[in-house]
């Protein structure tokens, strides 16, 4: 269930300030992203409060429609999923794109998951290490190399998980996508090794 929420969105004390800022964001502020899966639409719905609420609408390639309600914060940090009857919580919100070491506490269905995120910055690209807490141990969960629009929501993305599985992600739009880089960029085969 974690890895079906974690490929449907991108969204801490110790990472470095974020140069986002969603009160900046236009009210109709939208994109289409094909992923692996389908035709996957972000549609900016309204602010509420301190929080910015989103509807996404996964169509799949073989006609099934997934929706999920995502809320961030101003820096564009996930705090709640809500993907049909499954929701998440992020505490105090997730780590993307947060730069540096951040901490956040993942609640859905299968209980709490305390993960670590190190990333770091190269050009453009965020190269991103996640790690769960396992006793005193943090292990590897993925690597992922996004690109990410002016208000911290992905354009291309790639991620290689602890088994080795691995999905991508881009826009749609008029210029390439930049994926092929990404795959370079990011080596996802030293990302399990």
């Amino acid at each position: 269930m974690r890895k079906i929420l974690f490929s449907l969105f991108f969204f801490a004390p110790a990472a470095l300030a974020q140069e986002f800022d969603l009160s900046r964001m236009p009210k109709d502020y939208s994109f289409v992203s094909i992923e692996e899966e389908g035709r996957l639409a972000l549609v900016f719905v309204r602010r509420d409060g301190a929080e910015y609420v989103f509807e996404q609408t996964l169509t799949y390639f073989d006609g099934r429609i997934d929706r999920a309600v995502i809320r961030v914060n101003n820096a564009s940090q996930t705090t709640f999923v809500a993907f049909g009857d499954e929701k998440s919580t992020f505490t105090p919100h997730d780590c993307a794109p947060s730069i540096g070491t951040c901490y956040y506490v993942w609640n859905d269905i299968d209980g709490a998951m305390n993960i670590k995120t190190e990333t770091r910055l190269v050009g453009d690209i965020r190269i991103k290490d996640e790690y769960s807490r396992d006793g005193e141990d943090w292990l590897f969960w993925n690597r992922e190399c996004t690109i990410f629009d002016e208000y911290g929501f992905w354009i291309d993305y790639v991620r290689t998980y602890w088994n080795g599985e691995t999905e991508a992600g881009y826009r749609e739009r008029s210029t390439p996508d930049r994926i092929s880089e990404l795959w370079r960029i990011c080596d996802p085969a030293a990302a399990v090794s």
